[in-house]
């Protein structure tokens, strides 16, 4: 028995020793200007964070050979071994180049009455929050879009939130097939504000951004302000027929999947736009 006891703590010795943490920056490769909120992590392993302002970061990595995955809307992504990693490098990332249709947004194109897309309550329903306390965690809803649509605000309802401030980013994402396609937003779109329940609007104008089809709509957590975590930030859900579901991302790398549960439910996150008439 005594053996058996001493080989499971020098296993478990083992382990925590192969761990290591890896610090560093992330800046653009040719202004050298940091990279704020970059998308850090392992693909492998589902675990990853998010650079701050400065472009500054920490990583656990189980294992030194690890791949970590940089990724940054506007960037070529960049995969780097845990193998070479010098401890406080500087990792660069080159601008990505977008060879993409230019859309001419004319307003007498969507002439229809101003409409609401997605899901909204007229009193409060059931909460439902982060699936994860990681930076980079998602949380997104299914926006049903038939026709096209040109799109002024974002709206996401909070039931509970705890702490002093957040920040978010707003992705909005290609969905076909039951998955998440690429990022529509080519800037970081952010909400930075105090911590209160109700209805947060993001202003989408600036971004002539129409859509031809259903599209992903989610919350990025990217800033833990006091390290007081995710799990007092709550969302407000629909129960529907259409767009029903809650699409969870527990990490900053890795990939949405539905919720196993209140799988009837959406989150109520909208959008308000004009279709053609």
């Amino acid at each position: 028995m005594k053996t058996i006891i001493l080989l499971s703590f020098l296993l478990l010795t083992t382990a925590l020793g192969a761990q290591t943490t890896i610090r560093g920056r992330v800046i653009d490769a040719e202004s050298q200007a940091p990279i704020p909120y970059v998308n850090i992590g392992v693909k492998r392993l589902a675990t990853g964070t998010v650079s701050d302002e400065q472009g500054g970061f920490s990583l656990v990595l189980k294992q030194a050979e690890e791949l970590i995955t940089f990724s940054a809307i506007g960037y070529q992504a960049r995969e780097i071994s845990g193998m070479a990693w010098k401890d406080g490098q500087a990792v660069e990332l080159s601008r990505r180049a977008y060879d993409l249709e230019q859309v001419e947004v004319k307003a007498r194109q969507f002439n229809g009455p101003e409409k609401i897309f997605g899901a909204r309550n007229d009193t409060r329903g059931l909460s439902i929050g982060f699936g994860s306390r990681q930076l980079g965690a998602q949380i997104g809803a299914i926006i049903p879009i038939d026709r096209p649509t040109y799109v002024k605000s974002a709206n996401f309802v909070l039931n509970h939130a705890k702490g002093d401030s957040m920040l978010f980013r707003v992705n909005i994402y290609t969905f076909q097939g039951g998955e998440a396609g690429d990022n529509l937003l080519r800037e970081n779109v952010l909400i930075h504000s105090r911590q209160q329940k109700g209805t947060i609007t993001v202003d989408l104008t600036p971004y002539d951004l129409v859509l031809e089809q259903d599209a992903l709509l989610s919350l990025e957590w990217v800033r833990d302000d006091g390290k007081e975590g995710n799990l007092g930030i709550t969302f407000d859900t629909k129960k529907g027929k259409k767009g029903k579901g809650v699409y969870l991302k527990n990490s900053s790398i890795g990939a949405f999947s539905k919720l196993g549960y209140k799988t009837a439910y959406k989150p109520c996150f909208y959008f308000v736009g004009r279709q053609v008439d």
